[in-house]
Parts: C-alpha cells; sequence; structure tokens
C-alpha cells in the first residue's frame, strides 16, 4: 500500500528524489517476510530491482511516454494489492488508481461517469459519518473531476481551525530560520476560513520557484504533512476517527505542489451537487489558466480571478447595483474627449448608486409639502401644507491628481479647474491629494459658496509632488483608512502607469478620469493598456473609467 504522507527538509537544495523513492519505491521493495529479500526481475530474468525508481520516474515528465507507462503499470500491477494494470489513467494519478480499486470502483471513461450527485456527496456523507473510508472520498473527487493539484481534506472548518492552532504552536520554535515573506505568509495563512467548500492557493510558478531555504512553499506542506501523519498516530492510539488527511491527486503535485486545496469534508456532504461541481470547475479551470501570478508577499489563491470574473457577473445582473462590472468586456471608448458635462453626470451617477453615510460633507437636501407639517406661514390654516427638509449624506467626494512629469503645468491646471467647476455645481467640499511616485499630505478644500477664483487660489496653494508615477501608493492609502474607503474617490490621470503583475487589493469605490487637454488619441490608448493589464486586479476597471468609455 502506497502512502502520500512524506517528509522533505526544510533547508538545503530542494531534492523531492529522497521523498519519492520513500514513498514510490521503497514499499515496493519492501518484503513481506523480512528474512525473505524482494527481488524484481524482468522478463527475461534479469534485476532490475535498482531500475524501479528510474522506471517510475520516466511516467512523470512533461510529456507521456507509452512504454515506460505500460511497464510501470505492469511492475505497479504486480507489486501493489489495489492497482489494475490495465487501468486507462496514467501512472501519475497512482494514488488515485488505488484509492479506485482499494473501494472497487471502475475506472472512469467515456461510458463510466463520476458525478457530484451521485459519487462526491454521497462518499462525503459517509466519511463525515464515519462510515466510510476516507479513500473513498478522495477516489470520487479525483475520478469526478482529475485536479492536477495536492488537496488535503479537513472534515469541517472546526477542524481545519484546529490545525492552525497547532502550526502556530509549531511556528515559534522555527521563527529564528523563517525569512520575514514566510512569517508574514503564515501569518495570513492563519487568518484564512475553511467555511466553504475549498480554499486554494498558489504555492509556485514553475518547478524551480519557491525552493529556498524555509521557504513558505516547504513549510506549509511539510507542516501540514506532519499534522497528518500526527493525527494518524493519535487516531490509531485512541481509536477514534480522523478528522484530516492527504488528497494526492497526481504524483507531481505532491512532491512538488504548484498549487495546494483544502477541502471541507462537511460543506460537501451538505451542499448541492451543482454548487460542488461548479466549485471544482473553477479550480480546474484555474488550473489550466496560461495566467500564472504567484507572490513572495502575499497569500495567491488560485481561484480569485474567476470568482472575482463569478462576482462582476452577478453583480452586474442586479438591479441598481453600486458595482460597475458585467458591461467591461463591451464598452467602447470615446472618439472625442469628454465635457464638462459628461463626468458630471458620470460622477453624480455614481454617487447617486452609492449607499449614504452618517455624516460627510456632501450633503444632500430634498424638500417636500406635506399635510403633517403646519404651514409656517398660517400656522392655523390646515387647509394649506408645510414643508418637510429632509438631509442624507452622500459619500465625500476625494480627489488624486496625477503630478507626475508626464503632467503638464497646463494640464494640471486644466484639471485643477475641471474639478473646480464640477465641485461648484455639486456645490460639495472635497478632499484631495496630488501624487507622482510620492502622496501629497490630504487636504479639505472648501468649494461651498466661494468663486471659482477664491477656489482656485485655494488649490494654487496646495504643495504638489513631483517625479515618476505609480497608482499602488494610491491604492495603499485608501485602504488604511476605512472612512476613506467609503468615500468616492477619482483619480485624474493619463493612464500612463504598468499595474503589477501581482494580485492587489484595489480600492472598490475607486474612478479614474482623463486629465484634460491631451491629446486624445494617446490618451485612449494608455488607458485601453491600463485596463487590459487592469484585468487579474479588478476585471470591473472599463465601468470605472469616468468620462472615457459609452
Amino acid at each position: 500500500m502506497l502512502d502520500p504522507v512524506h517528509t522533505i527538509l526544510l533547508s538545503g537544495n530542494y531534492d523531492p528524489v529522497p521523498a519519492i523513492q520513500q514513498t514510490l519505491a521503497d514499499p515496493l521493495l519492501t518484503p513481506l517476510n523480512p528474512t525473505a529479500p524482494v527481488a524484481i526481475t524482468d522478463a527475461a530474468g534479469g534485476d532490475i530491482s535498482g531500475d524501479v525508481l528510474p522506471m517510475l520516474m520516466s511516467c512523470f515528465g512533461d510529456t507521456m511516454n507509452a512504454a515506460a507507462e505500460k511497464g510501470a503499470k505492469d511492475l505497479l500491477g504486480q507489486t501493489l494489492v489495489n492497482f489494475d494494470p490495465v487501468t486507462p489513467l496514467p501512472v501519475g494519478e497512482v494514488f488515485a488508481i488505488q484509492a479506485g480499486q482499494r473501494n472497487k470502483l471502475p475506472a472512469p471513461t467515456a461510458r463510466v461517469l463520476y458525478t457530484a450527485q451521485n459519487d462526491v456527496v454521497p462518499a462525503a456523507k459517509g466519511l463525515l459519518a464515519g462510515a466510510a473510508d476516507e479513500s473513498l472520498f478522495f477516489a470520487s473527487l479525483a475520478y469526478a473531476f482529475h485536479p492536477d493539484t495536492l488537496g488535503f481534506w479537513f472534515q469541517s472548518a472546526a477542524s481545519f481551525d484546529t490545525f492552525k492552532t497547532w502550526l502556530s504552536l509549531q511556528t515559534p520554535a522555527l521563527s529564528h530560520l523563517l525569512p520575514p515573506n514566510t512569517a508574514r505568509l503564515l501569518a495570513d495563512f492563519a487568518a484564512l476560513s475553511l467555511s466553504d467548500l475549498t480554499e486554494s492557493l498558489l504555492l509556485r510558478k514553475d518547478d524551480g520557484d519557491g525552493n529556498e531555504d524555509h521557504s513558505f512553499p516547504r513549510v506549509l506542506v511539510q507542516m501540514l504533512m506532519r499534522y497528518v501523519d500526527q493525527q494518524r498516530a493519535q487516531s490509531a492510539a485512541t481509536s477514534t476517527a480522523l478528522d484530516v488527511g492527504v488528497l494526492p491527486f497526481t504524483v507531481g503535485e505532491l512532491f512538488c505542489p504548484l498549487s495546494i486545496v483544502l477541502v471541507n469534508v462537511e460543506a460537501h456532504a451538505r451542499t448541492s451537487a451543482a454548487k460542488i461541481t461548479a466549485e471544482w470547475g473553477m479550480i480546474n479551470q484555474s488550473l489550466a489558466s496560461p495566467l500564472k501570478v504567484v507572490s513572495h508577499r502575499n497569500l495567491s489563491k488560485l481561484t480569485s480571478l474567476p470568482r472575482a470574473a463569478a462576482r462582476a457577473a452577478a453583480i452586474a445582473a442586479l438591479p441598481n447595483s453600486g458595482q460597475p462590472t458585467g458591461r467591461s468586456a463591451r464598452v467602447a471608448f470615446r472618439k472625442q474627449p469628454p465635457s464638462k458635462l459628461d463626468l458630471f453626470r458620470d460622477l453624480t451617477r455614481v454617487l447617486r448608486r452609492m449607499r449614504t453615510v452618517a455624516r460627510s460633507q456632501n450633503v444632500f437636501r430634498t424638500s417636500k409639502a406635506t399635510f403633517l407639517k403646519a404651514n409656517r406661514r398660517t400656522p392655523d390654516d390646515y387647509n394649506r401644507p408645510g414643508r418637510i427638509t429632509s438631509v442624507r449624506y452622500l459619500p465625500d467626494l476625494h480627489i488624486y491628481v496625477d503630478t507626475s512629469g508626464s503632467i503638464s503645468e497646463a494640464n494640471y491646471q486644466e484639471a485643477v479647474m475641471m474639478l473646480i467647476r464640477i465641485a461648484k455645481k455639486l456645490n460639495v467640499d472635497l478632499y484631495f491629494n496630488s501624487f507622482s511616485h510620492k502622496l501629497s499630505q490630504e487636504t479639505l478644500l472648501r468649494v461651498q459658496n466661494k468663486s471659482e477664483k477664491q477656489i482656485w487660489h485655494t488649490f494654487s496653494n496646495v504643495p504638489k509632488v513631483a517625479g515618476g508615477t505609480d497608482f499602488q501608493q494610491v491604492w495603499t492609502y485608501i485602504n488604511a483608512s476605512a472612512k476613506r474607503k467609503r468615500r468616492l474617490s477619482l483619480m485624474i490621470t493619463d493612464f500612463d502607469w504598468a499595474p503589477p503583475s501581482t494580485r492587489e487589493d484595489h480600492p472598490p469605490n475607486l474612478y479614474y478620469a482623463p486629465c484634460s487637454a491631451m491629446d486624445w488619441a494617446s490618451m485612449v490608448q494608455h488607458a485601453r493598456t491600463y485596463a487590459d493589464t487592469m484585468r487579474h486586479i479588478d476585471p470591473s476597471i472599463r465601468q470605472k473609467l469616468l468620462g472615457m468609455v459609452i
């Protein structure tokens, strides 16, 4: 019986071969009777015991080796109790084949289909009730969805929390060895929740990535394996059911995983089959995606892109939604620069879709006639209605003006005058920052009941920063304050900036507008490039380009 639990050292060169030898080859060479050594021979009688590992390893390359597959399947069929030598599945799925044979499941083919409703949900319920072996749940997932990843199952969200508690007790002993990035990622991992069906993370962008001493992928996988091994020993000693286990879908991912999927068995047992199918379909879609963005500073979630796209589509379907999304792929850029009225309409539309707040500089008063209140001039005349004035507070308006080297003084003055006219029309005070690769101090600019000349004089006294361009510092600045996140933030820019390849937290209420008095064709080109390269961060970004799209 092959056991997927293994240990690879946290320091030194990352070499999974000894673990593969111990996990796959050594069990085949271990005799049932210690006094009778095992010898594996070929058809001609030659001893090939020393060639077992190379024979198996030749099946784990990037391309299919038919001759190696046949030889390895013949070997495994004669040395393992639970292995079908004529299985159509590749040797790389040896653990899934073993689990299927153990539970007498036929291999999946075009005529043998496994589904969430008929296989995964019953297996999850059986594992949850203690009536079925963990191998049945693993086989049902592997045969139904064939994900090329490494998985770990937990009985429930509480079981996952127990592992996180155990992990927090182990890391202090390693604290002096852990690089800052690993310590940060472990802290982020401790904040994860497994309340839904799965939680999936990207660990590496390729086999050569993330293999440094005490890197996060090495530490996380070893800790998970150690925990599973410890829980097995405890379960055997106390005769209690296991609440955690390994899901070794493929051999390659078992020893050098690019991604990892944490599975909640209880959620699989109590959720609809359609939701399970959609969840694993999303995982497979993410695994097949050519875009693999892995950050060594922040946790990179495997399914964040399709989930973001799904959320965007769902929000777009809602009436009066405050988040513009679904039309992003279909919007067209304007052929002419927007007028002040165009920008005012777009800004007002966004403001009115946002929720009101308890207090802000943006006061919205409405007055209506009502007989519930006496008329102020003739309070004794019941036939004359009074008036009720209601006050609502719309979100504050916060402007970030790009003052980098690509923005001339004329561009800046034109942008500021445009803002002044819009603010005068809205009759609201506004917050203001200028930014380049640095961010100026925040200033509250009083607009209400002032002339354009007075407002311009106030603007001209606000210091402007100069230098390169960095939008991300604005994102970080907004996200650092709950109050700023509730504001409607508008960035005035020429869009000449390349977003990072990592997934970042883009403020949901941050919109963009073009800087005036610039070549429109060039502006549109920069905006289109920016929108295209922002899809992995915010799929709805095109709908946030006010005055740019129609």
